[in-house]
């Protein structure tokens, strides 16, 4: 019996039509950190970076303190990546670290009075952000496009 032949590629235009898809996410990405950066600034939100911004607005949703392998996990990058940003976080009065007792290795993670002051500073960036990125979309659509991202996350082996 000879083996399982694999499925049949897509057609050209459909992988380019895929490419483009891709390309236009990084697009994304891109434009959405440039656009963060000058929300923070326009909000007086200094001493940190928009994929930084990413750890304490996991702090803000889990409601507890987090490890940075935790951290890690969540938002899908490297635990140096994101000992980098504690350090920084740390160094401009964003988070603060403490023993995890239940292991004296890890270290707990969570935001400060500062942080938390400016909580409702960063939600406003937020908002303003997704208001104008989802300009002009039905509320079906935006459900749909969601749907769409999580699916192509989860068949990568995202969350």
């Amino acid at each position: 019996m000879s083996p399982p032949r694999a499925p049949a590629p897509p057609a050209v235009r459909l992988r380019r039509v895929q490419a483009d898809g891709y390309l236009d996410l990084a697009g994304v990405h891109a434009l959405i950190e440039r656009r963060v950066a000058g929300l923070f600034a326009e909000q007086g939100l200094v001493g940190i970076t928009p994929q930084q911004s990413n750890v304490l607005l996991l702090l803000f949703q889990e409601k507890r303190p987090m490890t940075a392998r935790e951290i890690a996990r969540s938002l899908e990058v490297s635990e140096v990546t994101v000992g980098r940003f504690i350090k920084a976080l740390e160094q401009n009065g964003w988070i603060e670290r403490r023993p995890c007792p239940d292991d004296a290795r890890a270290m707990f993670v969570e935001p400060t009075l500062a942080a938390r002051r400016a909580f409702p500073l960063f939600c406003s960036v937020s908002n303003a952000l997704l208001d104008e990125a989802f300009r002009g979309f039905e509320p079906e659509e935006i459900e749909r496009q969601a749907a769409f991202l999580h699916r192509v996350r989860t068949n990568l082996g995202g969350g």
